[in-house]
């Protein structure tokens, strides 16, 4: 299960500017491997989404592929295995998301919340405070 934080991070903050001065990805985003690429806006769909209800608004992080991998099906990613994270506690998280024909936007993001991930299992998952 490869992760890029760090290429999360940039692409969080660079998406928002991109998306509304010419509605496409930053350059560096698109060197990314498809797979990943999809993850990262599944991942940001998901924080959007999320982050719509009250008790989750201050939600800033979601990890799709956090204790599994998804399954992929043409321009649909869906698993049960991804996190998110709000005031310092990871939830498990059910979801589906729905990629734009071209791949490079989600066109849905829908889900289930699961449990709090216990403190003791964060490491083994990959997640962090």
């Amino acid at each position: 299960m490869v992760r890029f934080t760090l290429a999360t991070s940039a692409f969080l903050l660079c998406l928002g500017s991109a998306q509304a001065a010419n509605s496409r990805l930053p350059a560096g985003f698109m060197k990314m491997e498809p797979k990943t690429r999809s993850l990262q806006i599944c991942n940001y769909k998901g924080s959007r989404e999320i982050a719509k209800e009250k008790e989750y608004s201050r939600l800033d992080r979601v990890v799709v592929d956090a204790m599994s991998s998804p399954t992929f099906d043409r321009n649909v990613i869906s698993g049960d295995g991804g996190a998110f994270r709000v005031r310092g506690q990871w939830h498990r998280l059910q979801f589906k998301c729905v990629l734009a024909d071209d791949n490079l936007s989600a066109t849905s993001f829908t889900y289930q919340v699961g449990d709090i991930i216990p403190e003791d299992e964060w490491e083994r998952y990959g997640l962090w405070r």
